[in-house]
């Protein structure tokens, strides 16, 4: 069988029990853009490979090049100004595989520091949420093209020849995010407020948090209390069979029911985002104060914390929380 064809096919395969129903306008016009090359700083490939379907070729040659990499047939673009530039970086940080030489890394560090504190907290916000290119789970409201792609990456992760890709993907990111930390708590330092600890802290010790998750909690008509009232009313309407915000009932053998431990995580992260709670400090502080405010507890922690975006039901409860479309706290 040829090998554009075996991609063909390869590409829109189902996961076992995933229905979604995709026309097939969409898989032809994804498939012709199976990978597409995003240029960094102008540079570009022949697409001799593309043609012939060699896609992981294709791959390896635009890594060499130090170019990036997105599923989208969008014709997309990176320079170090464009990557500065907030309507830009949403998109590069959703949809582009980070392939870029340590060339590039470096020149985007050395441009950290000319940034904006406001502009350090988005890209900390976006990159904790997206610390891989089409994170799971699919947007409640994508389009069929952005919903064939997701089905394409999950498909490709299978796939060793595709393995370089997204270790440099996770590479970048994650060290972008440590500078982005790192400029936040400089610049807290210089205003003489307590640092948030270092996202490399998600696997440190199981500690209690020394930070009280009230005062974490930003005010709804002037009062903490009626924005817990608020996030405790949206975890039932989106399922959750018990009150976050009180000690939970443990099982005979001395565990968290189940599904608690994700469903709480999701609930943090999510209200977090939206701005309910102080986006200052890091996911792991605010859910460490979380428990000792809620008086709950989690067995191995650090082992937890250190994976909780790849726990099920961490990704259910994320998924139904969104699917309510609560506004932002301004």
């Amino acid at each position: 069988m040829p090998h554009f064809v075996t991609y063909l096919i390869y590409s829109v395969t189902l996961p076992v029990g995933r229905k979604d129903k995709i026309s097939i306008a969409t898989k032809y016009l994804s498939n012709r853009h199976f990978l597409n090359e995003v240029s960094v700083e102008g540079k570009m490939n022949s697409k001799f490979q593309f043609r012939l379907g060699n896609y992981d070729l294709y791959a390896a040659q635009i890594i060499r090049t130090g170019n990036c990499i997105t599923l989208l047939s969008t014709p997309l673009s990176v320079t170090e100004d464009s990557f500065w530039n907030t309507n830009h970086f949403e998109d590069l940080v959703k949809y582009v595989f980070w392939t870029f030489n340590r060339s590039f890394l470096l020149k985007l560090l050395s441009g950290l520091e000319k940034q904006p504190p406001a502009i350090l907290a988005l890209y900390r916000e976006l990159l904790l949420e997206y610390p891989a290119a089409y994170r799971e789970p699919v947007p409640a409201h994508a389009d069929e093209e952005l919903r064939f792609c997701y089905m394409k990456n999950g498909n490709m992760k299978k796939d060793a020849k595709f393995r370089l890709m997204y270790s440099l993907d996770e590479q970048n990111r994650s060290a972008f995010l440590k500078a982005v930390e790192k400029g936040i708590a400089e610049g807290l330092a210089s205003l003489g407020k307590p640092l948030p600890s270092p996202i490399e802290d998600s696997a440190g010790p199981e500690e209690i948090s020394p930070l009280d998750f009230f005062q974490l909690v930003r005010p709804m008509n002037g009062s903490p209390e009626e924005t817990i009232r608020f996030i405790t009313n949206k975890t039932q309407q989106a399922g959750y069979k018990f009150s976050p915000f009180t000690p939970v009932k443990r099982l005979a053998n001395g565990k968290n029911p189940y599904g608690f431990n994700g469903a709480a995580a999701a609930m943090i992260y999510h209200f977090q985002q939206l701005g309910y709670i102080d986006k200052e400090y890091v996911f792991v502080d605010v859910f460490k104060a979380y428990l000792k405010y809620s008086q709950n507890t989690v067995g191995k922690l650090s082992t937890f914390l250190a994976n909780y975006r790849e726990d099920n039901q961490f990704r259910k409860y994320l998924s139904n929380l969104k699917e309510l479309e609560i506004n932002k706290l301004p």
